[in-house]
């Protein structure tokens, strides 16, 4: 979990230009979505209103960009083998807001089930080198697709699909 830095005094919290120099070097670091850059800039001290402009001017110079930032999490999170529940959790934490989400996800939940089945069949061949499913390995299958963000039925269907 990371930490929230604390606030830093800055000379003119209502300073538009400075409010924009830092949103850059914040930008410089990672992609931010539009709400997280706001919330960056207001922790740092600046008002609501030259966070507000800083982040219009980013969006204007095209350095935000909620969509992209969405797509390219959720691809991430898909290399990874995780499922919509926590690609949706990880946009929601980082502040995208709820049309880049869905648009992101919905492009990925065709192939949803084949991740599962394959996460399922990966986990299975580490947990259980005889070959045989019992209860346990099952539940452990379970639990680990639950914990990566699969729906229940999508880990029921992956789970029948490896027996």
């Amino acid at each position: 979990m990371r930490r929230a830095r604390p606030a830093s005094t800055v000379e003119d919290p209502d300073d538009l230009d400075a409010a924009e120099a830092t949103a850059l070097r914040v930008l410089g670091g990672a992609a931010q979505s539009a709400a997280g850059l706001q919330r960056r800039l207001e922790q740092r001290g600046y008002s609501a209103t030259a966070a507000t402009h800083a982040v219009e001017r980013c969006r204007e110079l095209g350095y935000i960009n909620d969509a992209s930032l969405a797509e390219s999490v959720a691809a991430r999170h898909r290399r990874s083998h995780h499922g919509r529940m926590r690609i949706v959790a990880d946009l929601r934490a980082r502040g995208v807001d709820a049309e880049a989400i869905t648009t992101a996800t919905d492009a990925l939940a065709a192939g949803e089930q084949d991740e599962a089945v394959a996460a399922a069949r990966a986990l299975f061949e580490r947990l259980d080198r005889r070959g045989a499913i019992d209860d346990r390995s099952r539940r452990k299958i379970g639990a680990a697709l639950q914990r990566r963000g699969f729906s229940g039925d999508v880990i029921v269907r992956a789970l029948r699909a490896i027996d």
